[in-house]
């Protein structure tokens, strides 16, 4: 799952820089995944975790992606009894992914 996420932000930050989190709220931990690149469009950020959904242009990155990375990542966290949620940032252009799950 870890790989997804920084593999996906990575891709889509401005300059290859991103921000990785892990905090606790109460009985969960949060893992955030930020970068700095473009927002998501409206309406995607639901979208995002779905089988074979994608934000690439048929030429970005170094081969075909098939839109499943962030969709494993919500399976996972869902097998785990979390969540996972992408938001547009409220402090800069770029995207927030959050995986929550309880603690054991």
């Amino acid at each position: 799952m870890l790989d997804k996420l920084i593999e996906n932000a990575v891709e889509f930050s401005a300059n290859g820089a991103i921000d990785v989190r892990l905090a606790l709220d109460g009985g969960v931990a949060v893992l955030t995944v930020r970068n700095a690149g473009p927002p998501l469009p409206a309406g995607m950020e639901n979208r995002l975790f779905e089988s074979m959904v994608s934000l690439r242009d048929g030429g970005a990155g170094d081969g075909p992606h098939l839109g499943l990375g962030l969709y494993i990542v919500r399976l996972i966290a869902q097998f785990h009894g979390g969540s996972a949620t992408a938001e547009n940032r409220a402090d800069a252009p770029g995207v927030t992914v959050a995986v929550r799950t309880p603690l054991a």
